[in-house]
């Protein structure tokens, strides 16, 4: 691994003096230490197979230039390795980017980001190629921030107005969705209120050959109104699964609103939204689709590290009601506490490990210590403790409490 190491930075050298005359160069990055604790994540205090205890690291090297108003950058990184797990691996397999999976001879080094962005001589598109962040309005039916997608974007803007066009590739060749290659297009236009508000549409198509055709409709508001921040989002599907003899049809909905409201140096927060379900007996797929990365998207526990009312993780608001609020406090200028209150419940009745049909998930309770240090370091806690209801007892009977800590050290530079 030091052997690995030494030539990498080496390399790294020399590529950089050797552009160095034709473009502005920067290098930065980020080193991140995680230790988590999660337990009784089966909702049986006798059941430890799901619980983690450990720590890891994670380690991002960024590399921006820019160039006769072309701008690039390549983004190379480890994501979290548990210490002790893969060190005597690490650096024999480089590969082109993470999958986020653990393999015989896993990907320990990949590629985060690695794009160009130009604008087009003579007409009025910028253009930004390459393996980016996604996002499509407030990041409800499609967010990318973790691994990062390979896409087309060009965009236009005019006055107080932005259209892009996007073009995702997915899979190549057999996708995790099925079928053979994995393509989704999408089109967008964002306009600008004032200076604090601004309202947006989208429209996306999801296409797997063969497989599925998706589309998703999208209207999101992100503003200030008084001393209100609120972000809204209103999503609908359409489409069909297709090559089979039946070919269903998607029919899901999602409706989300959430905001805060500062009262230096106290803020309040709420987040209401539900995302549609499928029956049993329903012929079409009229539970809400998303596309999301693995990051939480709204609870520490639920969402993020458990079984959702869908049977997976990172589904964000799919079959799932929420209610929440909040409250975060500046206890000083390096120290932000907050907590927040989850009530959560099936769209549409789920059956529980005894059989039983229930729409009560839970409730949840996190908590948030975020620390700086110093400007370029900064320690943060993150405390979940999730009260499953009746929807996930278990087949013993229990539905005992899951819990879980995260706090991630990390120095950027």
């Amino acid at each position: 691994m030091k052997k690995f190491l030494a030539v990498f930075a080496v390399l790294v050298a020399v590529c950089l003096s050797s552009i160095a005359l034709a473009a502005d160069v920067t290098v930065g990055g980020a080193v991140s230490i995680r230790s988590r604790d999660f337990n009784d994540m089966k909702y049986n205090k006798n059941d430890h197979s799901a619980d983690q205890v450990d720590t890891q690291e994670r380690i991002i090297l960024d590399v921006n230039a820019k160039a006769d108003g072309v701008k690039g950058k390549i983004s190379i990184w480890n994501d979290f390795d548990t210490w002790g797990r893969l060190e005597t691996l690490q650096g024999t397999a480089i590969g082109s980017g993470p999958t986020g999976t653990t393999v015989a001879s896993p990907t320990t080094i990949g590629i985060r980001e690695a794009w160009i962005n130009f604008n087009v001589p003579g007409l009025p598109l910028n253009v930004n190629v390459g393996h980016q962040f996604l996002q499509l309005g407030n990041g409800w039916f499609l967010r990318n921030k973790h691994f990062g997608s390979d896409a087309w974007v060009v965009a236009n803007v005019t006055g107080n107005n932005t259209a892009a066009v996007v073009n995702i590739k997915v899979a190549e060749g057999k996708s995790a969705f099925g079928g053979d290659d994995a393509d989704a297009y999408a089109f967008l236009d964002v306009f600008k209120l004032s200076d604090t508000a601004m309202v947006g549409f989208d429209f996306a198509d999801v296409r797997v050959r063969p497989g599925l055709e998706l589309q998703n409709v999208s209207l999101n508001f992100n503003g200030k109104l008084g001393p209100l921040n609120l972000m809204a989002q209103g999503d609908k599907q359409f489409g069909k699964v297709t090559g089979g003899a039946t070919e269903p049809k998607f029919d899901g909905w999602e409706a989300v609103v959430q905001g805060n409201v500062a009262l230096d140096p106290v803020a309040i927060n709420f987040l209401v939204g539900q995302g549609s379900g499928k029956k049993s007996t329903d012929t079409d797929n009229k539970q809400y689709v998303n596309f999301l990365d693995i990051d939480p998207h709204y609870t520490f526990l639920y969402e993020y590290k458990l079984v959702t009312a869908v049977g997976a993780k990172n589904t964000g608001l799919s079959n799932t009601r929420v209610l929440s609020a909040g409250v975060a406090f500046d206890a000083s200028k390096s120290l932000k506490l907050g907590i927040d209150f989850f009530n959560l419940a099936a769209a549409v009745k789920i059956k529980n490990g005894q059989g039983e049909e229930s729409d009560d998930v839970g409730n949840e309770i996190d908590a948030k210590i975020y620390w700086k240090l110093y400007d370029n370091l900064a320690w943060n806690w993150d405390f979940g403790y999730f009260m499953p209801g009746k929807a996930f007892k278990t087949a013993a009977g229990t539905t005992d409490a899951a819990m879980g800590a995260t706090g991630i050290l990390t120095f950027k530079f």
